[in-house]
């Protein structure tokens, strides 16, 4: 089968996957202090950044989902001639639009899709699905690298369908937010309040970091706070060993951190987690987080993405 699987830039994937694998990624537009930037993955272009201060408490940051317009050119130029079918994965609809732009681009594609296909004088025809991963981040990266894996085995159309629907609602993503005041700040401008305004300058105060728990369509709620964010991070790592323990739905474990990667490995129950992971055959995968999936949370932020069994554990 020849595939591609379409992300949108939220996805924490790690570079190296993305370049050796059949991804492609829709950019999601980050307006920064009036200047549209490149929304990559080149991990050390992104490190460079986050080691910067260019994204801070009083820059004027917004993101916007791709158009149908984006969505359609990128199929018909980049997809579309190569593979007969085009996996679409999107972060939550309950954050963004992009699924629904997603679904409207699929409508309408198929006329310019089959044109294109004909002057090429290919004859199989060209499916597209999408999906809603209800998730963000390392959780909306794990469910697309999963995809890849099951496709690659020789996955059909209605396999791929089947185990992805029960999939999205087993993946749970945990972002830690780097800086309280900075994520409120944030929120707002979307228009959600999370925390008050005492509420968040005390809280960056004394240095905390909540760790916040997604599930499939959920709204996002913090499970744990703790004070500084190598303790909370090295939280996430104790809880993820104890899942893989229990067991997990998938072979799996993505990490996305707004940061550099290596810092991860200094943290207290990184070992714990590595060598957990090593006994039971778990993948633990590292990357960079995108610009798009950091203007929330900020710089030096985290998100981990598991699917474990025991679906009512939480960090602690």
């Amino acid at each position: 089968m020849k595939y591609t699987i379409i992300i949108d830039s939220i996805a924490g994937i790690p570079n190296h996957v993305l370049e050796s694998r059949p991804f492609k990624v829709m950019p999601v537009t980050v307006e920064l202090d009036g200047k549209i930037m490149p929304d990559t993955f080149d991990e050390k272009t992104l490190i460079d950044f986050y080691q910067g201060d260019s994204l801070n408490i009083k820059s004027q940051v917004s993101s916007s989902a791709p158009s149908e317009d984006d969505i359609s050119n990128l199929i018909a130029r980049e997809v579309a001639p190569y593979s007969d079918y085009a996996f679409c994965q999107t972060v939550s609809r309950q954050v963004s639009d992009t699924y629904d732009n997603f679904e409207q681009a699929a409508s309408h594609i198929t006329s310019r899709v089959r044109a294109i296909r004909d002057r090429m004088n290919i004859e199989h025809p060209f499916r597209m699905s999408c999906v809603n991963t209800g998730t963000t981040i390392a959780g909306q990266g794990l469910i697309a690298i999963y995809a890849d894996m099951l496709l690659s085995k020789g996955a059909d159309m209605a396999e791929y369908t089947k185990t992805m629907n029960k999939l999205v609602k087993l993946v749970h993503c945990y972002p830690v937010v780097a800086d309280i005041y900075y994520s409120r700040e944030r929120g707002l401008e979307r228009g959600v309040k999370t925390v008050s305004l005492p509420a968040a300058v005390l809280g960056k105060t004394v240095g905390l970091n909540p760790i916040v728990q997604i599930k499939y369509d959920h709204i996002a709620k913090p499970v744990l706070t703790k004070r500084g964010l190598p303790n909370s991070i090295g939280h996430l790592f104790k809880h993820a060993a104890a899942m893989i323990e229990e067991g997990l739905y998938v072979p799996l474990i993505n990490l996305s951190y707004a940061g550099d990667p290596r810092e991860l490995e200094t943290f207290e129950h990184y070992d714990l987690m590595m060598s957990t992971a090593k006994k039971h055959k778990i993948t633990v995968l590292k990357g960079v987080m995108s610009l798009a999936a950091s203007v929330v949370y900020g710089p030096g932020a985290f998100a981990l993405g598991i699917a474990p069994k025991n679906q009512k554990a939480l960090p602690a």
